[in-house]
């Protein structure tokens, strides 16, 4: 009798631990083909992304799909390639689902959305998919095209203009005029701003709620200068780094307090800590784990993954600054333009705005 307990929960132990490997999730990396393609299928568990691989004259045309784990593996269930001129592109089919084209023109790796009408025929793009809301309306010389269901601020030198869906106004912060805001930080639903009106020194930042668009004001008891600039965001807090004061200063904008910190930068979510000289001389801002990157590169926008470096031209205008970005969409001035590109809807005008040919650095700030 006493055996046969044993020998049950032996058993039982032996299934439950076949069950929790069955059920894990976990990298892993294949190799295979399909429709006479060589495929590399990866799961990177801690992304929760697929990367798929397809090979073509030395080339990879890489595929990031965000999708939960799957047991099964070989996903791609289908490999097809265009041609038209100098384009080619390739589409999938991934656990039975497709997916976005990738394509080369001229060589070079384009966005789907950039390529001819005769490709965009061949690929069955027919109806790309617009922008959230597509509501126009002009309001202080900005004439917008759309939102995006975003909220956009734009600095107006005292202050700025707020635009959403249902009203637009104007926000005083200074009574000076202020051409380069430099010092204005974004986190979560908060604008942090210098109180401009103490000159070149700051005791009192103002910090505007964008949810409610009030303002409040948090007391320094050290002095920031105007010789500071923003290192970037983690967790709850911004990072300033004053290079006369050789200070960093951690704010947190919904408690309406702050600290002064060792110098030190965020990489990839963990603390590398440097030195006042280091922060004074290279200006270096946090380094974010995220899929994508976006660079100007010769007045041209790209985007790089991370995976394979893998660079997508996503606009033919010529660029001059980007407003911001995430793995999903990006903002960024061309002239005098403000666009946002997206996978799925490609490149649209959201505003025009005369001043933008004259100041458009770190004057547009864009709020969900």
């Amino acid at each position: 009798m006493k055996k046969l307990k044993i020998m049950i929960i032996f058993i039982i132990f032996c299934f439950s631990f076949f069950l929790l490997s069955y059920f894990k999730t976990r990298n892993y990396e294949l190799k295979y083909e399909k429709d006479k393609y060589k495929i590399t299928e990866k799961y990177i568990k801690t992304d929760k992304n697929y990367v798929i691989n397809v090979s073509y004259n030395k080339d990879n045309y890489t595929f990031i799909i965000n999708d939960k784990y799957h047991r099964s593996r070989k996903l791609v269930n289908s490999v097809r390639k265009y041609e038209n001129d100098d384009e080619i592109c390739f589409k999938i089919k991934f656990n039975q689902k497709d997916i976005s084209p990738v394509c080369k023109k001229n060589g070079e790796f384009v966005s789907y959305h950039l390529v001819s009408n005769k490709m965009s025929s061949k690929i069955s793009i027919k109806n790309k998919s617009q922008t959230k809301e597509n509501k126009s309306f002009e309001y202080k010389n900005i004439k917008v095209d759309t939102l995006n269901n975003k909220k956009i601020l734009i600095w107006n030198y005292h202050g700025f203009y707020y635009l959403d869906n249902k009203n637009s106004k104007i926000i005083k912060i200074s009574n000076k005029d202020i051409y380069n805001p430099s010092l204005v930080g974004q986190i979560d639903k908060y604008l942090i701003i210098p109180d401009y009106d103490q000159g070149y020194e700051y005791n009192n930042i103002k910090v505007l709620n964008v949810d409610n668009l009030k303002i409040e004001n948090l007391k320094l008891n050290d002095s920031l200068s105007d010789e500071s600039y923003v290192l970037g965001i983690n967790d709850n807090s911004i990072f300033i780094f004053d290079k006369k004061y050789e200070k960093e200063f951690e704010i947190v904008p919904y408690k309406l307090k702050y600290r002064t910190i060792n110098p030190k930068i965020y990489e990839n979510g963990k603390i590398v800590n440097k030195t006042s000289t280091s922060l004074s001389n290279k200006e270096e801002t946090f380094i974010y784990d995220t899929t994508y990157d976006y660079k100007i590169i010769n007045e041209k926008l790209y985007r790089i993954n991370k995976y394979t470096k893998q660079k997508t031209l996503l606009s033919e205008n010529k660029i001059k600054e980007i407003v911001k970005k995430d793995n999903t969409e990006i903002y960024y001035i061309s002239d005098d333009k403000l666009y946002v590109y997206s996978d799925k809807y490609g490149e649209k005008k959201m505003l025009e705005y005369f001043e933008l040919n004259f100041n458009y650095k770190n004057i547009i700030y864009i709020f969900d």
